[in-house]
């Protein structure tokens, strides 16, 4: 190497250390996020950057590939034939003695001393319309490797859908692309002005670039290299294609493709994963969206309960009050001394008690008690119905929103249809297994527990009309001394009506407090079933929250260290520009 060389040489070998850095850590960015595909070719690209310049030849079957190989060469190094016959890659390499060996099952080298080979390095591929799907999934998976493509294709049929999509899928990775347009000498020299024309065109028009196009007769060049007629050369038009890769390509050109051909193919990834994180980040803040409205639902949900329950509880309340005003309306008629029989006897009083006052009350306060909790059992199934539906209608929708789906892919969908699938499941079986009579006689039997541990009761009273009840007559006979009987017997008819004043302002009072008492534990059993209703909602959708909120940490961290190294790639190419214009 002279001494040129070694500056030229010291000047690249930090960008390319750089590269083979900035290259990995995508690579590593890939491999998170599961995409083996793209960590692949990312290891295959770093290994290519100390490789010769690459340089990649592509073509449908039957377009003259493998004859223009052979008139590249100068001799029959390809195989022709009317069929495909190479099912594999095939890099051509220098070696003073002819050599091949399997690299891979789908990759081979061949060795030729071929001089031009000292500096490039040439890959043949499998037919890209090939039948069997496998060629073209194997010449595919080559580009990103490339430094330069020379496109085949013939003058009898041009510009073939098929060829407009592969050179839609090269031009994706970011690579130079020369056309190569064989078998001009079938057709005269109008004719091959008129397909350049059309070619050029469609370029233009469908794949939004000029192309460089040489037209050719790789089977004229061939014959005139083998020793045949020395007119066929100059009529082959072969001698400007080799012009251009031999000599007009030149070192430095050669040098900025070589350089820049990893960071093109790495952009190309990068591009692909930021348009994948971009999905997902948009599902993802619909999810959120979705999550937002149903907490608001829920909230709104437990509110509005809270407050319709208010009815029952006025009900309930306005059925006490009655109660008290009817229990001191009995005081006020029955303890008076044309009474006293009855004021003698606890058996006799607290019958007529339950006869006037009580009635049929335990059973009205049983009934308002019993609707109450059935609207809260009909809420709560009703709030799990309409979580199911909107669920269904509004977040499960977005899973076939191709728009953003096709961006996405993946496990990523699988396992956010899978926390989605777990919801919905969740929701239809508390809805299908909600047993309406027990869920009402558990919550009534935990309010008669409330009620007793209250009013300091024994267990065992069926009914919370027959516990405020019984509550209720014993403040009775509490507050007029019936059970101390005897002093009826030694008090003044005038004591009377003072005992009688004084026992019903008692029992207002001591009911008064009963109905607070009642109407607190009414009001916190009520609160108690409405919380519990709602959280077990939410509850079944904490793992999609939590779902959506990991996912979107992970992803946000991911994006910005994508567009740290998106910019890294712009930087870096930058740089060889630079260096390579002014070299």
């Amino acid at each position: 190497m002279n001494t040129s060389e070694q500056i030229v040489d010291e000047r690249i070998r930090p960008l390319i250390e750089a590269e083979k850095r900035l290259l990995n850590d995508l690579q590593n960015l890939a491999a998170v996020g599961g995409h083996d595909e793209d960590t692949r070719q990312l290891s295959d690209i770093q290994d290519g950057i100390d490789e010769l310049f690459l340089l990649v030849i592509v073509g449908e079957f039957n377009s003259g590939k493998s004859s223009f190989i052979n008139a590249l060469f100068g001799q029959k190094v390809r195989v022709e034939g009317p069929v495909p016959v190479d099912d594999r890659i095939t890099i051509l390499r220098y070696a003073a003695q002819p050599d091949e060996r399997q690299l891979t099952s789908f990759v081979s080298e061949k060795r030729l001393p071929v001089d031009f080979l000292r500096n490039i390095a040439v890959v043949d591929t499998p037919g890209t319309n090939s039948v069997i799907k496998q060629h073209q999934e194997v010449t595919e998976d080559f580009i990103p490797r490339a430094d330069l493509i020379l496109f085949t294709t013939s003058i009898d049929r041009p510009m073939t859908e098929s060829e407009r999509q592969f050179l839609a899928y090269v031009q994706k990775w970011g690579k130079k692309i020369v056309i190569v347009l064989n078998k001009i000498d079938t057709k005269d020299e109008a004719e091959v002005s008129e397909v350049v024309e059309f070619v050029d065109g469609k370029c233009r028009e469908l794949l939004g670039f000029k192309p460089l196009i040489f037209p050719v007769s790789a089977k004229l060049a061939l014959g005139a290299k083998l020793g045949g007629n020395p007119r066929d050369w100059t009529r082959s038009r072969f001698e400007s294609l080799e012009d251009y890769v031999f000599n007009k390509l030149g070192e430095r050109e050669r040098l900025q493709l070589k350089l820049l051909s990893p960071l093109d193919s790495g952009s190309t990834v990068a591009e692909k994963l930021r348009e994948e994180y971009a999905g997902k980040l948009e599902l993802l803040a619909e999810d959120s969206s979705k999550i937002s409205h149903l907490e608001e639902q829920l909230s709104r949900a437990h509110d509005e309960m809270q407050a319709n329950f208010q009815k029952f509880v006025l009900q309930i309340d306005a059925q006490v009050v009655e109660l008290r005003d009817r229990g001191a309306d009995f005081l006020e008629r029955n303890m008076r001394i044309s009474n006293i029989n009855l004021l003698r006897s606890e058996t006799r009083f607290r019958e007529e008690f339950e006869r006037q006052v009580l009635g049929d009350w335990r059973e009205k306060l049983d009934r308002t008690v019993n609707e109450s909790v059935d609207w809260i059992v009909r809420q709560n199934m009703r709030l799990w119905n309409d979580t199911l539906e909107y669920f269904n209608s509004q977040v499960r929708k977005t899973d076939y929103d191709s728009r953003v789906i096709g961006r996405v892919g993946g496990q990523f969908v699988y396992d956010r249809e899978e926390v989605h699938a777990r919801i919905r499941h969740e929701a239809e079986n508390r809805v299908r297994s909600l047993d309406h009579r027990e869920e009402c006689r558990r919550i009534i039997g935990s309010s008669m527990t409330a009620l007793h541990q209250s009013f300091g009761l024994g267990a065992g009273a069926v009914g919370l009309g027959y516990v405020l009840a019984t509550a209720f007559t014993t403040v009775a006979l509490d507050v007029t001394g019936i059970a101390a009987a005897t002093l009826l017997f030694t008090a003044s008819f005038f004591i009377l009506p003072y005992k009688r004043k004084r026992a019903i302002e008692e029992l207002r009072s001591k009911v008064e407090k009963l109905r607070e008492e009642m109407k607190t534990v009414f009001e916190n059993k009520s609160l108690e079933e409405i919380d519990r209703a709602v959280e077990n909602v939410r509850g079944a959708l904490d793992p999609y929250t939590r779902f959506v909120k990991s996912e979107q940490t992970k992803l946000s961290e991911r994006s910005s260290r994508l567009t740290e190294i998106i910019e890294r790639l712009k930087m870096l190419k930058r740089e060889i520009e630079n260096l390579v214009s002014n070299n």
